[in-house]
């Protein structure tokens, strides 16, 4: 027996030797495939075994092995599984690669996250690396195309101007569309609270590089938590933060380019207005002789009526279109540093940008710094600080941005003045011709030298901006957490506009300057008590119940000041008249309530029901306070048995909710009865009742209805989702007449329905992923559908406003039907009621013709390919159903009827000759025939244009330098990139864009968008 023990340790002993001397050490290091940087906490694992490690700060891992054939097997969230044969290497290096579909798994909700698995609602994400390096002064701008159910259409083109942002229609009349944004948890105000001339968008505080990830809240079912203020959807932005484990790591981004106008119109040569001026004379009267009708037009113009054909045949023409519209410049700078420990993490970056509109003398200038900082102090305490500032500087135009018929604004006169006109005085090397002091005269309604006004004029803007927040989370216990918050966005805008005493706007009062500021204080805080508990492993349930307040007050003033002794001086102190000051102050106050609890079955069942109670100080004494409670589910079909043997579906879910919403975006009085200003008796200032008030005036409600369905297939190769909507707004703040009697025109009270209806559709494809090469497409589109459902008082049609009559969509044109002109004679004709032509337009004969605020289908398609470090992209917006009145060309199609220039393609085609069809009426003085009976040329019917577009948006190049390079250079990562913006639009629109919506100036005299070329680098170290 001690012969065979002993030969049992002896051969136990011999196996050990063995055994040690097959295993032996792998070590090696991890890394990101997109840009090199290293993965911390990678699990590497011996697969089949429990044997394994995790990758340290800088992605190094050092693992025993037992033999040659032992399979590695590396995963981290966010990251695609790799699997590794050792075989005889004794050094493994991975880079991983993303997966888009877990890196979307976690999505920003109601005063948290939710993962994607176990949403019951609709939400679109946007990640950060869709918006990353487009030149554009505010992300939302970046988010067009991007998100089904949001459409962005820019209101100008301003560079950091105003951008129209609609979730699932149209809910409002006269409360606003807008949706609520929050960054950080920060609740913006984003109303452009002035600027003069400048289009400020309260959003360009942020820079669009910092951002991680934007997700939009589209249904009640995620959008009531936030109740009065989440009526019109909500959009989350979350900036960048720090990783733990992560060495710092320093950015640097750098891209400059330049900006091009979209194609300018052709408009008539001097030799080609004299024609139609000439034909315009004659049809007022048909038998003024060739010398006759020459020595007229000549008089029109201001010319010597001696002048001959020839004279008149070598005058020049000046092209002040080309004057006013010039490229640009873009530039961009930004540096950022990240890092952290377990402790701490943090995110830091400073970024410059700055950028030329397509307009002379317009610009915008962002100086901003961000900081993101997380701290735990213990097991139980942790901190967050975020901070952003931004000191944003723009030079806007004569006129307002958002459209005007400022007869001195180059972009809506620079195309009407006759070309004739010089813009620069021959006897001067410098001068501007037609200056009132040099006795010269610009002829033509449009007298104004505009070329001299964008030069002359000072309209300036300075927004300096703070957003920040505070947040302490207390770790009662496990699963319950005690969380404060307080945020502050503060605004802080100052705007001047100078007018030279050399212009003739100026001329007779010696210049003026107006000076103003406006300072926004948007304060508010919240406390949420958070529970999640796990029961017999199969049973999850969590609860949230918090309460938030929120104050903004938006005071301001200003000061106008008159003749100024040189153009040399032109702050407040030189006026030598105080000619007017102002001052305003306004504000509100919001409080309330929350609670959401969600309760799922294996992550297979999901219920969630939430609630809030709020209040606001807008509303009635007897309504100040509105419940907005939702209810919604989720169904994981993948999860169920039967779906087991479905191997090619890798995910399906069905999701229902329904829920309301409100909409307390009115005036912050409008409830109230109020007292103003009555004018001035014996030298005393009085006032007067101004306003009757309304004591039941309430929230307007948003009803939603969603059934969604998520689905993926092949391992996601095709993913998306589909979404059929019901919004349905009631109460709807009007302003309903009153009898004269009562001393008032109106009063606001909630009566009317809106409802929009819709489906939207998202599909994401990994269309081919072989040999190193892959191709993937992002695809989305909207249907919509907009009806006003009721008014008051059983009215067909709101007093005062046409386009909004029940049964059809908001915004909705009335006019008299086009008919074109009459063959034999040229007038113009239209429609009656009945459908026979006519000269005559009147009332009872208008019809609905189209829409133009809202689209019936939009959406976006892009496509990325990728191989071997090459990247290349392109994308593309589409908006269709949109029916707009082109009233640039109202003014555009004059033909020698008043004293402006005309666009070419309406001299082409104007009528001339018996038999003639065509649309273009001969040309009129006055653009009215002889008849008194004949009505104006110029009706508004005329110009109704589809501007549905198809654009192609977005295209980027870009190349990834290999590793074995960046390694000798210690450097992590670097990228060579071009882009180019707005490239081609394809539309039937014949104005300078199709995308602008009319922000209430109409579309006359927007600034153009542009077409923007980039060229830049990134790298990081």
């Amino acid at each position: 027996m001690g012969k065979n023990l002993l030969l049992s340790v002896f051969l136990l002993f011999l196996s050990s030797i063995c055994t040690f001397a097959q295993q032996r050490t792998v070590s090696g290091r991890v890394t990101a495939s997109a840009d090199g940087s290293p993965l911390p906490g990678v699990n590497v694992v011996i697969k089949g075994t429990a044997t394994g490690t995790a990758t340290d700060a800088d992605g190094r891992f050092t693992l025993t092995v037992g033999n040659s054939g032992d399979v590695l097997i590396f995963s981290f969230i966010g990251f695609i599984n790799k699997e590794v044969t050792v075989g005889q290497q004794s050094t493994v290096d991975v880079s991983l690669d993303e997966d888009a579909t877990q890196l979307s798994e976690v999505v920003v909700t109601g005063y948290g996250v939710t993962p994607k698995r176990e949403l019951t609602g609709a939400v679109s994400s946007v990640r950060g690396e869709a918006l990353r390096n487009m030149p554009v002064q505010s992300f939302d701008r970046a988010l067009q195309g991007q998100a089904a159910g949001v459409q962005v259409l820019s209101a100008n083109g301003v560079p950091g101007g105003a951008v129209n942002v609609r979730i699932r229609g149209l809910g409002s009349i006269t409360a606003g569309n807008e949706p609520l944004y929050i960054v950080d948890g920060v609740q913006l105000n984003n109303r452009n609270d002035g600027g003069g001339t400048v289009s400020n968008n309260p959003l360009a505080f942020l820079n669009p590089n910092d951002i991680e990830s934007i997700d939009v809240l589209k249904d009640a079912a995620n959008a009531s938590i936030y109740g009065s203020q989440a009526a019109n959807g909500v959009v989350i932005i979350t900036t960048k933060k720090g990783k733990s484990g992560q060495k710092t790591r320093f950015d640097l981004n750098y891209y400059k380019g330049f900006v091009e106008p979209m194609p300018t119109l052709r408009m008539l040569n001097t030799q080609e207005l004299f024609q139609v001026r000439k034909e315009a004379r004659l049809t007022a009267n048909p038998s003024l002789t060739e010398d006759q009708v020459r020595q007229a037009v000549l008089a029109d113009f201001g010319f010597p009526t001696t002048l001959t054909e020839q004279d008149i045949a070598a005058l020049p023409t000046y092209d002040w279109q080309k004057e006013s519209f010039k490229t640009g410049t873009i530039d961009n700078l930004e540096l950022s540093m990240s890092g952290g420990n377990d402790a701490t993490t943090f995110y830091a970056s400073m970024a410059y940008n700055g950028q030329d509109a397509s307009l002379i003398n317009i610009d915008f200038k962002r100086l901003g710094g961000k900081l993101n900082l997380t701290h735990k102090i213990n097991s139980k305490v942790s901190t967050e600080i975020g901070l952003n500032v931004s000191s944003i500087t723009q030079r806007g135009p004569y006129g307002d941005a958002r459209g005007t018929t400022a007869f001195g604004a180059p972009q809506y006169a620079s195309p009407l003045i006759l070309p004739f006109n010089p813009i620069y005085d021959p006897s001067e090397s410098s001068g501007f011709f037609g200056l009132p002091a040099s006795g010269d005269v610009i002829v033509g309604d449009l007298s104004q030298n505009v070329i001299a006004n964008a030069n002359y004029i000072k309209s300036k803007g300075l927004t300096n901006q703070f957003v920040g927040n505070l947040a302490v989370n207390y770790k009662i216990i496990d699963g319950l957490t005690f969380r404060v918050f307080g945020g502050l966005d503060y605004r802080n805008l100052r705007s001047e506009f100078y007018g030279d005493p050399r212009l003739s706007d100026y001329f007779n009062i010696k210049g003026t300057q107006t000076t103003g500021n406006n300072v926004n204080s948007n304060l508010q805080g919240n406390a949420t008590l958070t529970y999640n508990k796990t029961f017999a492993a199969v049973h999850n349930a969590s609860a949230l119940v918090g309460f938030e307040y929120r104050e903004e007050i938006n005071e301001g003033n200003s000061f106008t000041g008159r003749s100024f002794p040189t153009p040399d001086f032109s702050t407040p102190n030189a006026a030598a008249i105080p000619f007017a000051v102002g001052g305003f102050w306004t504000g509100f106050k919001r409080a309330g309530f929350f609670g959401n609890f969600k309760y799922d079955y294996n992550k297979k069942y999901i219920l969630s029901v939430t609630m809030r109670y709020d209040g606001s100080s807008r509303f009635g004494s007897d309504s100040q306070y509105g419940f907005f409670p939702s209810i919604s589910g989720a169904w994981n079909l993948t999860e169920e048995n039967f779906m087991k043997g479905a191997e090619f579906v890798s995910d399906l879910r069905l999701r229902a909710g329904i829920g309301t919403t409100g909409n307390d975006q009115i005036g912050n009085f409008d409830s109230r009865s109020l007292y103003g200003l009555g004018g001035v008796y014996g030298g005393v200032t009085g006032i007067g009742p101004s306003q009757m008030g309304n004591a039941d005036l309430r929230w307007e409600r948003n009803q939603t209805t969603n059934i969604g369905v998520d689905y993926g297939f092949f391992g996601n190769r095709i993913s998306g989702s589909v979404e059929v909507f019901q919004r349905l707004s009631k109460d709807l703040l009007l302003a309903q007449s009153l009898p004269q009697t009562s001393g008032f025109n109106s009063i606001t009270k909630n009566v009317g329905e809106v409802k929009n209806e819709g489906l939207e559709f998202e599909l994401r494809t990994i269309n081919l992923d072989r040999n190193g090469f892959k191709w993937t497409s992002n695809f989305n589109i909207t249907f919509l559908r907009n009806e006003v459902v009721s008014l008051f008082d059983g009215l067909q049609v709101l007093p005062g406003n046409l386009a909004i009559r029940v049964g059809y969509p908001l915004g909705t044109n009335i006019n008299n039907p086009y008919a074109g002109v009459n063959p034999a004679n040229g007038r113009p004709m239209h429609y009656d009621i009945n459908g026979n032509l006519t000269y005559l337009r009147v009332a009872a004969d208008q019809v609905p013709m189209g829409h133009q605020n809202f689209s019936d289908m939009f959406g976006g398609f892009t496509n990325t390919l990728t191989y071997k470090g090459i990247e290349f992209s392109f994308f593309f917006q589409y908006d269709y159903g949109r029916t707009v009145a082109n009233v640039q060309h109202f003014r555009m199609a004059d033909l020698g009827g008043v004293p402006r220039n005309s666009r070419y393609s309406f001299f082409e085609e104007r009528w001339t000759t018996p038999g003639q069809i065509t649309s273009v009426p001969r040309p009129a003085l006055n653009r009215t025939e002889i008849a008194s009976t004949i009505s104006s040329y110029q009706t508004t019917a005329r110009f109704y244009e589809d501007a549905s577009f198809i654009r192609l948006k977005q295209v980027t190049l870009a190349y990834n330098l290999p590793q074995n390079i960046l390694g000798r250079l210690k450097i992590s990562n670097a990228r060579i990139y071009a882009q180019a913006i707005n490239l081609i639009t394809w539309t039937k629109w014949t104005g300078y864009d199709p995308e602008f919506q009319d922000t209430g100036n109409g579309t006359e005299g927007i600034i153009p968008q542009t077409r923007n070329y980039t060229f830049g680098i990134q790298v990081g170290f």
